[in-house]
């Protein structure tokens, strides 16, 4: 293991290495289902969604391990969760505007793709692209990787911490992050929602505030696996909140 990745002369260990591997693992886990979901519309159980599932696996493991044998470096790939929303507007777009059902669309969004791709590796290979790289700002370079932090967490609180609006029959969503200082008040939101939904919002929420303080506690306590065990606490707060108070078999 020393000899092939060179940990050492990297300043790391095993250990080190497994502790993060599993983090980054647990961190992006949810691509694994979420790009499925984007990609055909959540269209869960159909021959498309479970094609979208098996590819996500496949390329996200083939990247991944591209990265650790070829270029050495501690970089797990998966399908970006920007580009995935951007092609699934372009095949819906496609789908509308040809009169034809989403496959159809779906099929010619990957023909895109792949004169996209093969547009991408002629700038590499011509070194064009390092050049169009090192022409951006050095503060948005440094600044895409927080930002796509932030993007991901406004997914989180967003779809998973939904409330509904008063207009059109309780019926349109709106999300928390979007309207965190709104006028409705809690028993608006209840009625709205009704008693499993609310309080389904409720624990989802304290859920996520704690594991997020639990997180930061740790880190601050110097402690590696701050975010795993962060994870499991969050994970295991639910479960067990949703058997007691919602009643559901986790």
């Amino acid at each position: 293991m020393e000899k092939l990745f060179k940990l050492q002369e990297n300043g790391t260990t095993v250990k080190t290495e497994l502790l993060a591997g599993l983090t980054t693992f647990m961190t992006m886990a949810y691509i694994i289902a979420l790009n499925p979901n984007l990609l055909t519309n959540f269209a869960v159980g159909t021959p498309l969604w479970n094609g979208v599932f098996l590819a996500t696996c496949i390329a996200s493991a083939i990247g991944t391990i591209c990265m650790a044998f070829m270029a050495n470096k501690p970089f797990a790939m998966a399908p970006g969760m920007g580009l995935n929303s951007f092609f699934a507007v372009v095949a819906a777009n496609i789908a509308v505007i040809n009169n034809c059902e989403y496959e159809s669309a779906f099929q010619a969004g990957l023909v895109i793709i792949l004169v996209e791709g093969i547009v991408f590796l002629v700038l590499t290979l011509l070194k064009v692209r390092e050049k169009i790289v090192e022409a951006i700002p050095l503060g948005v370079r440094y600044g895409i990787a927080p930002a796509i932090g932030l993007m991901l967490m406004n997914i989180g609180l967003g779809s998973n911490v939904g409330i509904y609006a008063e207009g059109n029959g309780f019926t349109s969503p709106f999300y928390i992050m979007r309207d965190f200082f709104g006028a409705l008040t809690p028993s608006i939101i209840k009625g709205s929602m009704g008693d499993i939904g609310y309080h389904t919002m409720v624990l989802t929420a304290i859920t996520a505030f704690l594991g997020v303080f639990v997180m930061v506690v740790l880190a601050k306590k110097g402690i590696k696996a701050a975010v795993l065990l962060g994870m499991l606490f969050s994970s295991v707060l639910y479960w067990i909140g949703s058997f007691a108070f919602l009643g559901v078999n986790p």
